[in-house]
C-alpha cells in the first residue's frame, strides 16, 4: 500500500500537490472534499467516529417552483417606462411587478452522512488526513498499539460511485460499524426517510430512501451502500439500520446514488445490482477514476518557488501563519490555493458547474438556496475553467446554458413581449425561468443584460479553442437569437436619438440619489447590449449571411449605432449609470458597470484608451461593503485586465487575510469563515491566470498585472484566446526575464505586448515592429510548430 506520508500527492513538477492535516476536521467545512462532478463526498469527524456526507449535485428541495412561469406583464412596460423617463423610479417598479412575490430556487442539500464507528480508534495518536489533488483521493491513518490503520476514498469519474477503502493494522482484526444519518443540519421535519440493512455472507448493503413532501415536484432521491468485507475471519451482520464488521483485514464500501421523479423510479432502480457488478477491488477502480481525473488536473500548475519546507506544513500551519500577517499574501498558501482551487472546480464540474457551494454541503438549510447565482458567481467560479485548459468540464456550464434557452424565450415574451432571450438571475439547475423579482429591492426581471453575461464564456470557448462546430451548431443561432431581443426592447430614445434601456438594473445596486435598483441606462446593461449585438453580427458572418441573417445584420448594425455613450461621473470614473440624475454608490460588492473590461475586451489601453483611466478610478473608488468573496475576485479580474497590479494583489490579501479559508481549503463568503462558499476558491486560479497573461485574438500580453511580491516562478498549461497554447510561462523580475513556450493551431500574426517595457525579443519565429510602439512585438506563428520566444523586461 502507499504510505500516507506521500498522500499529499504525486510529485509531478518537483512538488506535492496537495494538502494534509494533524488533526481531524470537527466540524464539516472543514473536511476533506472528493468530487466526480456529479457525487460529492464530505470527509469529517475523528478516527473513532468518521463521517462522509453524501451529495448529489442534482439534489434540491422542491418548493413549488417547479413548472412555475413568470407573470405576463408585457402590457404593463410601456407605461412602467414613461414613469422611470419622468424620474419616478420607485413608482415604475412598484407598477412593473405588483401582485408578484419573489421566488427562490429550490435549495441545494445533502443526501445523508454515512458514519464508520470503530471504538478501538479513541486512542488513535500520529493522526493525519490528505487530500491528493492529482487523484482524487482522501486519505487518513493513525497508529495504535497494534500499528497503522488507514483509509482512503474517491468519488470515481469513471463508474458514477463513491469508493471508500478501510484496512485494518498488519495482523489485526479491523470491526466497525456503519450507520446512515440523516437527520443533518436544517433538515425539514416533513422529509420522509427510511434506512435498512441486509447481508449476503460477507457482503451487506445499507439502504437509505428519502421522500420529499407531497406536491412539491420530484419524489425523492435514495443511496446504497455495498460493504464488501476482506479476510478469512470477516463477518458482516445486519443490527437494525447498521452493519457490523468484525474480524475483516479490509473493508470496501462502494456508494451510488440518485434522485428519482416517482416513487416508482426508485422501486424499480436496482442499486444493489448496480454496485454488485464492481470488482472488490480499490486499487483497480482508482486506476479507472485518475485515468480521467489525473490528466486533466496535470495539465496546469503554479510554481512560485516556494522552500521546500513550506510545502511540508500542514493546511493548518498554512492558515495559521496567513492569519498572523494579514496584511501580506503568503506564497506558499497562494500557491496552495491555485492548486486546491483547480482541484475544486475539477471535481465538482460535470452535469452541472459548481453551486455556490461547490458541489458539498452538510446543510438543509445553505445561503442562497447553494445555487447558481447567475448574476456574478457561477461566472467567476468557471473563469478558468477554458484558460487553464480543462475546457471538457465546462460542459456542464454550457449544457445548463443552452438548456435553458427555452425558458429564456419565455421570460422575455411574458415580461417584455419580446423576441430573444432575458435570462435570470439565479437557477436551481432545473430551469430558467425569470421568478426572483419583487416590486421593490430587487427588480432582476429589469437585468437585460444577463443572456450576454451567461453566453460569454462559451464565446470565450470558441475564440480559445476554435471549436467551428460548436459556433455553428451552438453558439452563432443563439447569439443572432439574442439581437433579436434588443430589437424589440430598445424602441425608446433620448433626445439626441440614443437608444435607452429602460428598465434598467445594475446588479444588485442602486443609485445614491434614488437608493432604488429599478433605473435606466445601467452602464453594464448597455455594455451587454452593445456586445451582443457585435457578437451577433460576427456569428451571422460565420454562418454566411446569406443563410438568412443579412436583414439582421443590417439592422443590428444600425442598432449599434443608436447605442449610448457611456459616462464619466465628477469623480472622473465610469459611472455605473449612464444617465442623468443617477449618481454612484461606490460602497458595493458587484462591479457590474466594469463588464466591459472583464470579462469582455471592450475597455483594453489599444482599443479605447479613453476608458481605460475611469475604469481604474472606478475600482480605486469601490467600497468593500461586506467583504465578499466574489466582490473582492471580481475587481481583481477586473484589474488584471485593467493592467493594475496594485488592485490584483490588494483584493488577493482581502481573501487571504481576511480568514476566509476552511481547512480543507474551501473558503468563505465573508471573513471570519462565515458561509461556505467556493466563489474565491474556484476564481482564485483565474484572477492568477489573468494577471500573468492576457489574450484577445491576435494579441498575447506577458504579465499585464503581476504583483511585484511574486517575483519569481512559472505558470504551465494556459490557453489564449486566438487558439495558441502556452505550455509554460517563466518570469523573473529581478533577472528582467519572461520565456514563453507556445504552439499555435493555425499560422497567424500575433502582437507580444510587455507594458513593463520591452528591451529585446529572441525567438526562431519571424518578428517584425508593431505599430503599438517599443513595448510591442508582431510575432508570426506557424500552425503546430512549437516557438520558443524570450523577452528581456526594460528594467
Amino acid at each position: 500500500m502507499r504510505s500516507l506520508r506521500d498522500a499529499a500527492g504525486g510529485l509531478p513538477h518537483g512538488r506535492a500537490r496537495g494538502i494534509h492535516d494533524t488533526s481531524p476536521a470537527m466540524i464539516w467545512q472543514d473536511g476533506f472534499l472528493s468530487g466526480n462532478g456529479e457525487y460529492g463526498a464530505l470527509f469529517h469527524g475523528p478516527p473513532e467516529s468518521e463521517k462522509v456526507i453524501l451529495n448529489h449535485h442534482r439534489l434540491v428541495l422542491p418548493n413549488g417552483t417547479r413548472g412555475v412561469t413568470p407573470p405576463v406583464l408585457a402590457d404593463r412596460l410601456e407605461a412602467v417606462r414613461d414613469k422611470a423617463l419622468s424620474g419616478d423610479y420607485a413608482g415604475a417598479a412598484r407598477d412593473f411587478a405588483a401582485d408578484w412575490s419573489l421566488r427562490w430556487t429550490q435549495t441545494f442539500h445533502p443526501a445523508y452522512e454515512l458514519r464508520i464507528e470503530a471504538l478501538e480508534a479513541a486512542g488513535a495518536r500520529d493522526y493525519r488526513r490528505a487530500t491528493d489533488f492529482r487523484t482524487g483521493e482522501v486519505s487518513s491513518s493513525w497508529s495504535d498499539r497494534h500499528g497503522v490503520r488507514t483509509r482512503r476514498a474517491f468519488a470515481s469519474r469513471a463508474d458514477r460511485i463513491v469508493v471508500h477503502e478501510l484496512a485494518a493494522a498488519e495482523g489485526q482484526p479491523l470491526d466497525l460499524t456503519l450507520r446512515a444519518h440523516v437527520m443533518l443540519e436544517g433538515v425539514p421535519d416533513d422529509m420522509h426517510f427510511a434506512v435498512r440493512c441486509s447481508t449476503a455472507g460477507a457482503d451487506g448493503y445499507l439502504h437509505v430512501q428519502a421522500a420529499y413532501p407531497e406536491g412539491l415536484g420530484a419524489y425523492g432521491y435514495g443511496g446504497v451502500t455495498h460493504l464488501i468485507a476482506q479476510g478469512p475471519e470477516a463477518d458482516v451482520r445486519a443490527d437494525g439500520a447498521s452493519l457490523k464488521v468484525t474480524g475483516a483485514s479490509r473493508v470496501l464500501l462502494l456508494t451510488r446514488l440518485e434522485r428519482y421523479e416517482r416513487v416508482h423510479d426508485q422501486q424499480a432502480d436496482d442499486l444493489d445490482g448496480q454496485l454488485a457488478a464492481f470488482p472488490p477491488d480499490y486499487a483497480g477502480l482508482l486506476a479507472r477514476h485518475t485515468e480521467l481525473h489525473t490528466e486533466l488536473y496535470d495539465r496546469s500548475c503554479l510554481d512560485l518557488r516556494i522552500p521546500k519546507a513550506d510545502h511540508a506544513l500542514p493546511v493548518a500551519e498554512l492558515i495559521a501563519r496567513q492569519n498572523a500577517d494579514p496584511s501580506t499574501v503568503d506564497l506558499a498558501l497562494l500557491e496552495s490555493l491555485y492548486d486546491s482551487g483547480r482541484y475544486l472546480f475539477l471535481s465538482s464540474s460535470g452535469v452541472l458547474p459548481p453551486r455556490l457551494t461547490g458541489l458539498w454541503t452538510g446543510s438543509w438549510t445553505e445561503a442562497w438556496a447553494g445555487d447558481f447565482t447567475t448574476d456574478a458567481n457561477v461566472n467567476l467560479q468557471v473563469a478558468g475553467g477554458t484558460i487553464l485548459d480543462t475546457a471538457e468540464v465546462m460542459r456542464g456550464y454550457f449544457d445548463l446554458v443552452l438548456g435553458q434557452l427555452d425558458d429564456w424565450r419565455t421570460n422575455a415574451r411574458n415580461l417584455y413581449g419580446a423576441r430573444g432571450f432575458l435570462a435570470p438571475s439565479r437557477t436551481d439547475g432545473e430551469d430558467g425561468h425569470m421568478l426572483h423579482f419583487d416590486d421593490d429591492l430587487f427588480p432582476g426581471h429589469a437585468w437585460t443584460g444577463g443572456a450576454d453575461w451567461l453566453l460569454h464564456p462559451l464565446l470565450e470557448y470558441v475564440e480559445v479553442t476554435g471549436d467551428k462546430e460548436f459556433l455553428r451548431e451552438s453558439l452563432a443561432p443563439a447569439l443572432m437569437e439574442l439581437a433579436l431581443f434588443y430589437e424589440d426592447f430598445l424602441t425608446r430614445t433620448d433626445a439626441d436619438g440614443k437608444a435607452v434601456f429602460v428598465p434598467s438594473f445594475s446588479m444588485e445596486n442602486s443609485p445614491a440619489s434614488t437608493a432604488v435598483p429599478f433605473a435606466v441606462n445601467a452602464t453594464g446593461d448597455i455594455m451587454a447590449g452593445r456586445h451582443a449585438l457585435r457578437a451577433a453580427v460576427d456569428a451571422a458572418h460565420a454562418l454566411g449571411v446569406e443563410q438568412g441573417a443579412g436583414e439582421g445584420v443590417e439592422r443590428w448594425t444600425a442598432l449599434l449605432d443608436q447605442l449610448p455613450d457611456y459616462r464619466i461621473n465628477e469623480d472622473g470614473a465610469l459611472a455605473e449609470w449612464s444617465w442623468p440624475g443617477l449618481t454612484d454608490r461606490y460602497d458595493h460588492r458587484h462591479v457590474h458597470h466594469l463588464y466591459g473590461a472583464w470579462p469582455l475586451h471592450e475597455i483594453n489601453p489599444e482599443d479605447t484608451p479613453q476608458l481605460i483611466a475611469p475604469a481604474r478610478r472606478a475600482l480605486e473608488l469601490r467600497g468593500d461593503e461586506n467583504t465578499s468573496a466574489h466582490g473582492s475576485l471580481h475587481r481583481a479580474l477586473a484589474g488584471a485586465r485593467l493592467k493594475d497590479k496594485g488592485t490584483v494583489y490588494a483584493n488577493l490579501c482581502k481573501i487571504l487575510g481576511n480568514n476566509m479559508l476552511f481547512r480543507s481549503l474551501m473558503t468563505s463568503h465573508n471573513p471570519d469563515l462565515h458561509l461556505y462558499n467556493a466563489d474565491a476558491a474556484h476564481t482564485l486560479p483565474a484572477v492568477l491566470a489573468e494577471a500573468l497573461l492576457y489574450s484577445r485574438p491576435g494579441v498575447l500580453e506577458v504579465l499585464p498585472a503581476l504583483p511585484d511580491q511574486m517575483a519569481a516562478g512559472s505558470l504551465s498549461g494556459l490557453r489564449a484566446r486566438g487558439g495558441i497554447r502556452v505550455h509554460n510561462l517563466t518570469w523573473d523580475l529581478a533577472a528582467d526575464a519572461v520565456t514563453l513556450s507556445l504552439t499555435s493551431d493555425t499560422d497567424q500574426k500575433v502582437t507580444l505586448i510587455s507594458r513593463r517595457g520591452l528591451a529585446s525579443l529572441t525567438t526562431e519565429a519571424r518578428q517584425e515592429p508593431s505599430p503599438l510602439g517599443t513595448h510591442a512585438v508582431t510575432v508570426m506563428l506557424l500552425a503546430g510548430k512549437p516557438t520558443q520566444i524570450a523577452v528581456a523586461l526594460r528594467g
